[in-house]
């Protein structure tokens, strides 16, 4: 059974802009040392960290959180090999959020262009 549903659509200049004017200190308040490390390795990191980004912000959406509980984008990572199925890792608080709800299986699909990028996360029983 579906408890959750979450979607974001970032528009990857933000991402540049908050990359250029806050450099290292925007990286490591939002992203893993993994997501930074794949995101930098490509030509281009803007699309990758923005994908990562939307993927964050529609599991919060998903899982209904809130900033009164305390959690922060580094709760929710995305890990995964480049091409293939990408794996959703919560910070112990936000797991336990998510084993309250009874959740068991977590569904992401991201996307992105030059321009935008997406993502989509379902939780399940």
């Amino acid at each position: 059974m579906i408890l959750g549903l979450g979607t974001d659509l970032v528009e990857n200049h933000r991402i540049r802009h908050a990359l250029d004017r806050f450099g290292d200190k925007f990286l490591n308040r939002v992203y893993s040392e993994e997501e930074i490390q794949y995101s930098m390795s490509h030509e281009d990191p803007v699309p990758y960290l923005a994908a990562r980004f939307a993927v964050k912000e529609a599991a919060i959406k998903a899982l209904n959180l809130t900033e009164q509980l305390g959690l922060s984008y580094q709760d929710v990572q995305v890990a995964g090999k480049v091409f293939g199925k990408k794996k959703l890792l919560l910070s112990r608080k936000a797991r336990e959020l998510a084993d309250g709800m009874g959740v068991k299986q977590f569904h992401i699909s991201l996307s992105h262009t030059a321009g935008m990028s997406m993502a989509v996360v379902i939780l399940e029983s």
